[in-house]
């Protein structure tokens, strides 16, 4: 078979408009496939804040049972009929189900699954997550032919690491568009937020909601409550339901002119605020972040990040080179690591520059994908030794 001829299906919680990191590496893969030729489909959760006129090759599926970013989608056992292979983007609960339940009863039909991140949670969902971890998670990734991770320091962190999967497991690092996101000055954001010319931005990027606690942003306010000497503007761009009262935080410490919630912003607007900011905040303080695409951003902007030192975070951002690393969760340090920025341009202009050289050679999307294909095929080819 020609492996462009081969059908190809995408399996997501959740899809471009709606944000997310995991929708976003789908969206990216999807596309860069399809302008190779490929024929791929993608089949995502229905959410019902909006209708969308999707192209034929977006299939929004309603769920019997919707909550946050899982839905229970029975449907997709006979949607997935007829595909040669199914990329399943793992956590997807409700969804990864009836993919594996497909797999144990079609062998044949190839199955890759990309690893974003342990599913981590507090209270009831946190004690839902352990249990799928220890009663269905083994029965799940034992049915897979390829595990995709974003980098095998992150794998060796996480729950893959219970698991006898070595020989199954393969690096992709996700990409950066090198020429959305690029190196530049942004005077139209500076003059329309008021940002004085000289003034340094610190630059925020994330949901500001409980699912997305985990980002550390009252630690960050924490952090700059102890930084009022110095001249900065921190800029956020995010939305979410927690973003009055963390506006009431940044008030109730007296920083509140020098945090400016710039909201969400399009998709144009994305890269102008990377080239606004001097440096980029990813203090995260749990090991839910695996990755880190907002860092990646920041590099190919070439400005260096501030971040936690997290499996997989710390092969985006590496300390000293594109950026600095800090203990998760210790404001001191946050901030010390934030003064030495703000007091040594000239390291933080070097580390920007060296970020950008550091995604363009190793976050470049086209090269990931070719890596992406050669999976492909040999999953495939596998698959035909097996049906014969």
């Amino acid at each position: 078979m020609d492996r462009t001829q081969a059908t190809i299906a995408h399996v997501v919680c959740t899809y471009p408009p709606y944000r997310g990191g995991m929708g976003n590496v789908a969206f990216e893969y999807v596309e860069a496939l399809r302008a190779r030729g490929y024929n791929v489909h993608v089949f995502t959760l229905q959410d019902s804040r909006s209708t969308l006129d999707d192209p034929r090759h977006i299939h929004r599926i309603p769920s019997i049972l919707h909550i946050g970013n899982a839905g229970v989608l029975p449907s997709l056992f006979h949607r997935l009929s007829g595909f040669d292979l199914v990329h399943l983007h793992y956590p997807f609960f409700g969804g990864a189900e009836p993919v594996i339940v497909r797999k144990a009863m079609r062998p044949d039909q190839g199955l890759v699954m990309t690893y974003h991140m342990d599913a981590a949670a507090d209270g009831v969902k946190g004690a839902i997550f352990s249990a799928h971890r220890r009663l269905l998670f083994p029965w799940l990734v034992n049915r897979v032919d390829r595990i995709l991770v974003s980098s095998l320091d992150y794998a060796n962190h996480s729950a893959l690491a219970e698991l006898d999967v070595d020989d199954r497991i393969e690096e992709h690092p996700f990409g950066v568009d090198l020429e959305r996101f690029h190196p530049g000055v942004e005077s139209e954001l500076r003059e329309r937020h008021g940002i004085p010319h000289k003034t340094p931005v610190l630059l925020f990027v994330g949901g500001l909601d409980a699912a997305h606690a985990f980002k550390g942003f009252p630690q960050l306010l924490d952090a700059l409550e102890n930084l009022v000497e110095y001249d900065w503007q921190l800029v956020v761009v995010g939305e979410g339901n927690l973003k009055e009262t963390y506006r009431a935080l940044a008030q109730s410490k007296g920083i509140d002119a020098r945090v400016t919630f710039a909201g969400s912003v399009s998709h144009d607007d994305l890269p102008r605020y990377y080239r606004l900011a001097d440096f980029k905040l990813f203090q995260s303080t749990k090991r839910a972040e695996a990755f880190g695409l907002v860092a990646l951003e920041a590099s190919a902007s070439g400005i260096p990040t501030i971040a936690s030192d997290l499996p997989g975070v710390c092969t985006v951002v590496e300390d000293g080179s594109t950026g600095l690393l800090v203990p998760p969760g210790n404001v001191d340090e946050l901030k010390k690591a934030i003064t030495v920025f703000l007091e040594q341009v000239e390291m933080r202009q070097r580390l920007g520059f060296s970020a950008r050289k550091n995604a363009e050679q190793k976050y470049a999307w086209a090269p990931l994908i070719d890596r992406l294909e050669a999976t492909y095929d040999s999953v495939l080819g596998q698959q035909s030794k097996r049906h014969y």
